[in-house]
């Protein structure tokens, strides 16, 4: 376990707060860097996201900032709930196994706009880009359900151990997924200087 404040990046949760107020407070977009590899291929270690801060005109298939754990996390909309308190956001990172826990708006910062990388920026706000992100979350709730009807029918099959043939076919989805994914990044991508 890593001691609190081991990362020089990290900052104090009161100044993290304090400076997300002041840009809420300013509705301007702002930059903010990108670490880890949860939403590999689209954001990568290194980059910038330009961000517009507040929750309005989110939708599915949209990148989103939020705060988890005394950070902020960038990962895409699955599935967007109207309840009696505001909007309840579902998200994952396009690399991550696993769901976030549900969000509420209060938990949102911002709309991810755009992407710094090695001095380019590619716009996330265009019409291809929001079906594509559109498209990127479908799929990703399509697989999630078809990957456990497999599990559910492989161990009615074969019961609950696992084999080798299975681990091979899941790499090899997974595989085919991330591929997929980043054909759909290549096509649609258009890095501006």
């Amino acid at each position: 376990m890593k001691p609190p404040n081991a990362n020089p990046a990290s900052l104090p949760n009161s100044v993290l707060e304090a400076a997300l107020d002041l840009w809420g407070q300013a509705r301007e977009q702002h930059l903010i860097p990108i670490t880890g590899r949860s939403m590999l291929p689209v954001l990568q270690d290194g980059d910038r996201v330009l961000v517009a801060h507040g929750c309005t005109g989110v939708r599915r298939g949209d990148v989103v900032v939020f705060r988890h754990a005394g950070g902020l996390v960038a990962h895409r909309v699955l599935r967007l709930y109207a309840g009696d308190a505001g909007p309840t956001f579902v998200t994952k990172g396009d690399n991550a196994p696993q769901f976030d826990p549900p969000l509420n708006a209060g938990e949102i910062v911002g709309r991810a706009l755009a992407v710094e990388r090695d001095g380019r920026r590619m716009s996330l706000d265009t019409a291809a880009w929001r079906m594509a992100g559109w498209s990127i979350a479908a799929g990703t709730l399509g697989w999630i359900m078809l990957y456990g009807w497999g599990r559910r029918f492989k161990r009615k099959l074969l019961g609950p151990q696992p084999n080798r043939v299975t681990a091979f076919l899941r790499r090899q989805t997974l595989a085919c997924f991330a591929l997929a994914l980043a054909a759909v990044q290549a096509v649609i991508c258009r890095w501006k200087e």
